[in-house]
Protein backbone atom coordinates (compact mmCIF):
# COMPACT_ATOMS: atom_id res chain seq x y z
CA UNK A 1 0.00 0.00 0.00
CA UNK A 2 2.55 2.53 0.55
CA UNK A 3 4.68 2.03 -2.39
CA UNK A 4 1.14 2.45 -4.23
CA UNK A 5 0.59 5.62 -2.23
CA UNK A 6 4.24 6.81 -3.45
CA UNK A 7 3.69 5.74 -7.16
CA UNK A 8 0.31 7.64 -7.52
CA UNK A 9 1.65 10.78 -5.95
CA UNK A 10 4.96 10.63 -8.16
CA UNK A 11 2.54 10.35 -11.07
CA UNK A 12 0.61 13.21 -10.10
CA UNK A 13 3.59 15.06 -10.12
CA UNK A 14 4.91 14.23 -13.20
CA UNK A 15 1.72 15.18 -14.88
CA UNK A 16 2.38 18.78 -13.94
CA UNK A 17 4.23 19.10 -16.51
CA UNK A 18 8.12 19.56 -16.14
CA UNK A 19 10.30 16.58 -15.74
CA UNK A 20 12.05 18.36 -12.27
CA UNK A 21 11.39 17.05 -8.80
CA UNK A 22 11.25 18.49 -5.90
CA UNK A 23 13.75 19.41 -4.70
CA UNK A 24 14.14 21.04 -7.86
CA UNK A 25 17.90 20.85 -7.35
CA UNK A 26 17.82 17.16 -6.68
CA UNK A 27 16.15 16.68 -10.27
CA UNK A 28 17.86 19.40 -12.09
CA UNK A 29 21.72 18.22 -10.94
CA UNK A 30 20.71 14.20 -11.66
CA UNK A 31 18.52 14.39 -14.78
CA UNK A 32 20.75 13.86 -17.10
CA UNK A 33 21.75 10.15 -15.27
CA UNK A 34 18.31 8.49 -14.98
CA UNK A 35 16.31 6.40 -17.16
CA UNK A 36 13.89 3.21 -16.33
CA UNK A 37 15.68 1.33 -18.23
CA UNK A 38 15.26 2.11 -21.93
CA UNK A 39 15.47 -0.97 -24.49
CA UNK A 40 18.28 -0.50 -26.56
CA UNK A 41 19.39 2.57 -24.45
CA UNK A 42 20.59 4.09 -21.53
CA UNK A 43 20.21 1.70 -17.88
CA UNK A 44 19.72 2.79 -14.83
CA UNK A 45 21.45 0.29 -12.56
CA UNK A 46 20.69 1.76 -9.07
CA UNK A 47 19.44 4.84 -7.26
CA UNK A 48 19.08 5.38 -3.97
CA UNK A 49 18.30 8.92 -1.86
CA UNK A 50 18.07 9.72 1.97
CA UNK A 51 18.14 12.60 4.11
CA UNK A 52 19.13 13.74 7.62
CA UNK A 53 17.40 16.91 8.24
CA UNK A 54 17.57 19.32 5.35
CA UNK A 55 20.29 17.84 4.12
CA UNK A 56 19.80 15.52 1.04
CA UNK A 57 22.44 12.53 -0.43
CA UNK A 58 21.81 10.65 -3.75
CA UNK A 59 24.19 8.23 -5.52
CA UNK A 60 23.48 6.26 -8.66
CA UNK A 61 24.32 3.81 -11.56
CA UNK A 62 23.81 4.15 -14.78
CA UNK A 63 25.05 2.30 -18.02
CA UNK A 64 24.74 4.64 -21.63
CA UNK A 65 25.90 3.15 -24.33
CA UNK A 66 28.53 5.50 -25.43
CA UNK A 67 32.27 5.55 -25.12
CA UNK A 68 34.09 7.33 -21.71
CA UNK A 69 36.02 9.67 -23.65
CA UNK A 70 32.56 10.95 -25.55
CA UNK A 71 30.44 10.98 -22.36
CA UNK A 72 32.75 13.07 -20.29
CA UNK A 73 32.87 15.52 -22.94
CA UNK A 74 29.12 15.75 -22.99
CA UNK A 75 29.57 15.99 -18.96
CA UNK A 76 31.41 18.87 -19.36
CA UNK A 77 29.67 21.37 -21.63
CA UNK A 78 28.33 23.38 -19.48
CA UNK A 79 27.25 25.58 -22.13
CA UNK A 80 25.14 23.36 -23.95
CA UNK A 81 23.32 22.07 -20.61
CA UNK A 82 20.07 23.63 -21.80
CA UNK A 83 19.99 21.44 -24.85
CA UNK A 84 20.28 18.24 -22.47
CA UNK A 85 17.33 19.56 -19.95
CA UNK A 86 14.57 22.00 -20.73
CA UNK A 87 15.03 22.16 -17.36
CA UNK A 88 18.08 24.10 -17.19
CA UNK A 89 17.39 27.86 -18.46
CA UNK A 90 21.28 29.03 -18.26
CA UNK A 91 24.52 27.29 -18.34
CA UNK A 92 27.86 28.34 -18.81
CA UNK A 93 31.36 28.48 -17.78
CA UNK A 94 32.88 31.89 -15.99
CA UNK A 95 36.30 33.55 -15.16
CA UNK A 96 38.28 31.19 -13.57
CA UNK A 97 38.59 31.87 -9.60
CA UNK A 98 41.52 33.93 -8.92
CA UNK A 99 43.75 30.26 -7.82
CA UNK A 100 42.54 29.09 -11.16
CA UNK A 101 40.15 26.90 -10.62
CA UNK A 102 37.43 26.35 -12.94
CA UNK A 103 33.92 28.00 -12.19
CA UNK A 104 30.41 27.32 -13.64
CA UNK A 105 27.48 28.81 -13.50
CA UNK A 106 24.30 27.01 -14.03
CA UNK A 107 20.21 28.52 -13.49
CA UNK A 108 17.44 25.74 -13.65
CA UNK A 109 13.70 25.71 -12.60
CA UNK A 110 12.00 22.70 -11.25
CA UNK A 111 8.54 22.22 -9.90
CA UNK A 112 6.51 19.73 -7.37
CA UNK A 113 3.34 20.30 -6.19
CA UNK A 114 2.01 23.21 -5.53
CA UNK A 115 5.77 25.12 -5.39
CA UNK A 116 8.28 25.81 -8.27
CA UNK A 117 11.81 27.06 -7.36
CA UNK A 118 14.41 28.56 -9.44
CA UNK A 119 17.58 26.54 -8.62
CA UNK A 120 20.99 28.86 -8.99
CA UNK A 121 24.49 27.64 -8.66
CA UNK A 122 28.14 28.87 -9.28
CA UNK A 123 30.66 25.38 -8.89
CA UNK A 124 34.10 25.32 -9.10
CA UNK A 125 35.23 21.76 -11.12
CA UNK A 126 37.92 19.19 -10.10
CA UNK A 127 38.57 17.61 -13.68
CA UNK A 128 40.12 13.91 -13.76
CA UNK A 129 40.20 13.41 -17.27
CA UNK A 130 38.00 10.80 -18.99
CA UNK A 131 37.26 9.60 -15.13
CA UNK A 132 36.06 11.54 -12.21
CA UNK A 133 33.78 15.29 -12.13
CA UNK A 134 34.07 16.68 -8.77
CA UNK A 135 31.54 20.13 -8.66
CA UNK A 136 31.46 21.68 -5.48
CA UNK A 137 28.74 24.78 -4.63
CA UNK A 138 30.17 28.01 -3.89
CA UNK A 139 27.61 29.24 -1.24
CA UNK A 140 27.64 32.80 -1.41
CA UNK A 141 27.26 32.45 -5.23
CA UNK A 142 24.03 30.26 -4.85
CA UNK A 143 20.94 29.46 -3.43
CA UNK A 144 22.18 26.19 -1.86
CA UNK A 145 24.17 26.12 2.08
CA UNK A 146 26.51 23.51 0.57
CA UNK A 147 26.29 21.51 -2.27
CA UNK A 148 28.86 18.43 -3.98
CA UNK A 149 28.47 16.86 -6.83
CA UNK A 150 30.61 13.42 -8.53
CA UNK A 151 30.17 12.26 -11.49
CA UNK A 152 32.91 8.65 -11.56
CA UNK A 153 32.98 7.13 -15.27
CA UNK A 154 34.60 3.50 -15.92
CA UNK A 155 34.44 1.72 -19.35
CA UNK A 156 32.29 -1.21 -19.61
CA UNK A 157 33.29 -3.05 -22.54
CA UNK A 158 32.52 -0.13 -25.36
CA UNK A 159 30.14 1.38 -22.94
CA UNK A 160 30.46 3.75 -19.92
CA UNK A 161 29.69 2.68 -16.55
CA UNK A 162 28.57 6.03 -14.75
CA UNK A 163 28.20 6.52 -11.13
CA UNK A 164 27.00 9.45 -9.51
CA UNK A 165 26.73 10.98 -5.86
CA UNK A 166 25.67 14.21 -4.74
CA UNK A 167 24.56 16.15 -1.61
CA UNK A 168 23.04 19.07 -1.14
CA UNK A 169 21.47 21.40 1.34
CA UNK A 170 19.19 23.80 0.21
CA UNK A 171 18.40 27.18 1.62
CA UNK A 172 14.83 27.22 0.63
CA UNK A 173 12.27 25.88 2.77
CA UNK A 174 10.91 21.95 1.37
CA UNK A 175 7.78 20.64 2.33
CA UNK A 176 8.25 17.96 4.20
CA UNK A 177 5.70 15.21 2.12
CA UNK A 178 7.94 15.24 -0.50
CA UNK A 179 10.78 12.67 1.03
CA UNK A 180 13.25 10.80 0.01
CA UNK A 181 10.37 8.03 -1.91
CA UNK A 182 8.79 10.54 -3.52
CA UNK A 183 12.06 12.01 -5.19
CA UNK A 184 13.46 8.67 -6.05
CA UNK A 185 9.71 7.95 -8.04
CA UNK A 186 10.18 11.26 -9.99
CA UNK A 187 13.63 11.09 -10.36
CA UNK A 188 13.66 7.43 -11.65
CA UNK A 189 10.68 8.00 -14.29
CA UNK A 190 11.84 11.54 -14.91
CA UNK A 191 14.90 11.73 -16.27
CA UNK A 192 14.48 9.77 -19.57
CA UNK A 193 14.49 12.71 -21.86
CA UNK A 194 17.58 14.50 -20.77
CA UNK A 195 19.27 10.49 -20.23
CA UNK A 196 18.44 9.74 -23.96
CA UNK A 197 20.31 13.28 -25.30
CA UNK A 198 23.05 12.76 -23.02
CA UNK A 199 23.20 9.19 -24.76
CA UNK A 200 22.69 10.63 -28.32
CA UNK A 201 24.59 13.34 -27.90
CA UNK A 202 27.68 11.46 -26.63
CA UNK A 203 27.48 8.79 -29.25
CA UNK A 204 27.75 11.16 -32.09
CA UNK A 205 30.77 12.45 -30.44
CA UNK A 206 31.87 8.51 -31.07
CA UNK A 207 30.72 8.37 -34.86
CA UNK A 208 32.73 11.59 -35.29
CA UNK A 209 35.87 9.83 -34.05
CA UNK A 210 35.20 6.59 -35.95
CA UNK A 211 34.77 8.71 -39.15
CA UNK A 212 38.17 10.61 -38.53
CA UNK A 213 40.05 7.06 -38.07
Amino acid sequence: MEEEAVRQLGLSILSRGRIAGWPASLALLVSVTFSTGLAGAAELVDIQVSNTGNQYFLESESLLKASVPSVFKVLLDYDNFTKLSSAYEQGRYLEPAPDGALRVYTLAQGCMLFVCRNVEKVETLEIFLNRRIVATVIPEYSNLEQGVTEWLLTADGENTRLGYRMELTPKFWVPPLIGPPIIRYVLAKGGEDALQRLEAVAREFDLEHATKD
